[in-house]
């Protein structure tokens, strides 16, 4: 176990759970409609598109904290996924976290502050992250577990 996953557990924002692969396979199904969702919504409205794509991010990120064992508790919830979502990607695939904790914080101001300024750079941007994020994810789900059947 690593020290951070020990951390989450000691300070109850996560809790351990026995992987429900259909509850797994809800999240990641949902996660890859709410990406299509963003991207027919990018062109009336940017802010929500990336709001989307963000959502799309924490389901896929919920799925591997499921399939992991794990639930997160309701302190913190989002900031305790994309650290979930950190350590379990590894490394090399920090770049993509970091824009997740960037969409984080940017769909925060926009649904707390009405904060409404995307690019469409930026929009699609959020839209690729949440794919590769998403497909990250099923990749990983599938390795630990090839003898599930999965999305």
């Amino acid at each position: 176990m690593n020290m951070n996953l020990e951390r989450l557990l000691k300070e109850n924002l996560v809790k351990k759970q026995k992987p429900d692969f259909k509850q797994i396979t809800q999240q990641v199904l949902r996660a890859e409609k709410d990406v299509q969702t963003a991207q027919a919504t990018i062109k009336t409205d940017k802010t929500w598109a990336i709001t989307i794509a963000y959502h799309s991010m924490i389901r896929a990120g919920r799925a591997l904290m499921y399939s992991k064992g794990y639930l997160p508790t309701a302190k913190f919830t989002h900031k305790t996924i994309v650290e979930f979502t950190k350590d379990a990607l590894g490394q090399e695939l920090d770049t993509l976290v970091i824009r997740f904790e960037r969409l984080r914080k940017r769909r925060h101001e926009f649904i707390y502050e009405s904060k409404n300024h995307v690019t469409d750079e930026e929009a699609n941007a959020a839209i690729d992250t949440a794919n590769k994020i998403t497909a990250e994810v099923k990749r990983l789900i599938r390795a630990a577990n090839p003898q599930a059947e999965l999305f």
